[in-house]
């Protein structure tokens, strides 16, 4: 068809107002997707409206007035089989004659293209680096001050420099309508928002959607239900900020897939991050161990989302069952750590689904990390309340994270002969940062061995004790360098052994 203008009447509620920029209502993105695909395929039927590309928002429309707002629907066909529809408005031009339109919101609908790729479900399940958690009041006190209708991030966000885990709902009490043909907009509004304090945190800009590539509901969102949202950065180096989003159920069903969301600064600088919210540029405290290694995913056990255990082979998932809560927590989290270690190490082109990749040895107790190519590579796991790191490399490799505490004094006595206790308490550390470093090395030598714990108190000697690194000899023979790091009240120590002991 010739392109074609239908009246459409933007209703707007009460609560439409908490959507607001600097002070001004205006309709919300997802509100204007909502009524744009809606409207469409009442008309048109046919048209599959649940496949969204080409997503614009150029203009603002302002809710100033409570009044319905006449507006109209535009639409014309496309050369790729879809349809494109805008909706806009017409005004007169102050003390002038000439009515002009203003296009605040388009899509196109419809056509073909590929179903939406979703990451490895492992990546998806799980946040790497170290993370913030931002409560969501701050959020919606300090960064995205909308009113309550829009403050839909239910827990605390975790953020790091891999992107954003959220809890994303619809707002309580429940919006009243029921005929939503999308389904719940708050939920994908919500991702933005966690998209929103990303860029706060890692780019010092208040950033908001302008436009999407591509949205692709696989199963509409409902307004009672809870939602995980994994915001994943796609381009950050400059603005446009592009990101991708995905929501999921707590099954591990996908229900929404966007991609190419493109967010800049919409304030011309006015709007600022909260004051020392930005993360300034710091050295990578773990640096020391990439050198060492061929490759190391660190995970903080809090942000593996709900459905995570979808990701796990039936093998794992059959270990997991009988886990206690806590120790399952860890256990899951070493499994995806691992396998997002493998998949990194295998390279582009790694088709595996997650729950190919075996992390758990046939013997039942090692981790093992198999290449995309059937090899395996050298690996160790571990993890305690808050982190979990997996480490790969060409050599037997061990690594331990353990709390900074004093609870390796208790022990001293049973992995520590007198010679290492007098390491251990030599200044300028102190004897309980001497007894972790200790125990956290003879653990890391005891994963580099294969051997129990127990057997690494007797194998190895500490022969030098220090911040950043200690010496050990291995069955008397050539010394070792295990090297410590520190994060956050946590010591991680890495083995790497050279030759065979």
């Amino acid at each position: 068809m010739k392109a074609e203008s239908f009246p459409i009447t933007v209703h707007p509620p009460s609560f439409f107002r908490d959507h607001h920029v600097q002070g001004r209502p205006i309709f919300a993105a997802v509100e204007a997707m909502e009524r744009l695909a809606a409207d469409t395929c009442r008309r048109f039927p046919g048209i599959d409206g649940r496949r969204l590309k080409d997503i614009r928002f150029d203009k603002f429309l302002y809710l100033d007035s409570p009044d319905p707002l006449p507006a109209f629907n535009q639409m014309k066909d496309q050369n790729d089989g879809s349809m494109r529809t805008t909706l806009a408005t017409r005004f007169l031009s102050p003390g002038a004659t000439i009515t002009r339109t203003l296009e605040h919101a388009s899509l196109a609908l419809g056509g073909e293209w590929p179903a939406a790729a979703e990451p490895p479900l492992e990546a998806i399940a799980s946040l790497a680096g170290i993370c913030t958690a931002v409560d969501p009041a701050r959020i919606y006190r300090e960064m995205v001050p909308f009113g309550p209708a829009y403050r839909n991030i239910s827990d605390p966000l975790l953020i790091s420099a891999d992107g954003a885990l959220a809890r994303v709902r619809s707002p309580q009490p429940l919006d009243p309508r029921h005929d939503l043909y999308l389904g719940s907009p708050y939920t994908l509004d919500a991702a933005f928002h966690a998209a929103c304090v990303w860029c706060q945190r890692f780019r010092g800009t208040v950033a908001f959607p302008v436009s999407m590539d591509r949205r692709t509901i696989v199963n509409p969102t409902r307004m009672d239900q809870v939602y995980t949202a994994r915001v994943v950065p796609v381009q950050t180096g400059q603005a446009p900020f592009v990101f991708d989003i995905f929501i999921y159920d707590d099954a591990g069903r996908l229900h929404e897939a966007v991609n190419g969301v493109h967010m800049r600064d919409i304030s011309g600088g006015r709007t600022q991050p909260p004051h020392g919210f930005r993360q300034p540029t710091q050295v990578d405290p773990l640096a020391p161990f990439r050198q060492r290694l061929s490759g190391m995913v660190l995970i903080e056990r809090d942000a593996v989302a709900r459905f995570a255990a979808t990701a796990l082979s039936e093998n794992e998932k059959r270990r997991l069952t009988p886990m206690a809560p806590d120790r399952a927590r860890g256990y899951l989290s070493a499994r995806l750590a691992l396998k997002r270690l493998s998949r990194l190490l295998s390279g582009d082109g790694d088709g595996r689904q997650s729950r190919e990749i075996e992390t758990v040895a046939e013997n039942g107790q090692a981790p093992q990390c198999p290449l995309a190519d059937g090899t395996r590579t050298d690996c160790a796991v571990s993890h305690d309340r808050r982190f979990t790191i997996a480490v790969a490399a060409d050599k037997p490799v061990g690594v331990d994270v353990e709390p900074l505490s004093e609870k390796p004094l208790g022990a001293m006595h049973l992995y520590m002969d007198a010679d290492e206790q007098a390491l251990a308490n030599r200044p300028p550390l102190g004897r309980a940062d001497g007894a972790l470093r200790v125990w956290s090395a003879k653990e890391a030598a005891a994963k580099a061995l294969k051997i129990e714990l127990a057997d690494s108190w007797e194998r190895t000697k500490l022969v030098a004790v220090a911040s950043r690194s200690s010496r050990l000899e291995i069955d008397g023979g050539k010394q070792q360098t295990a090297i410590h790091a520190t994060i956050d009240g946590h010591l991680f120590t890495l083995l790497t052994v050279d030759g065979r002991p």
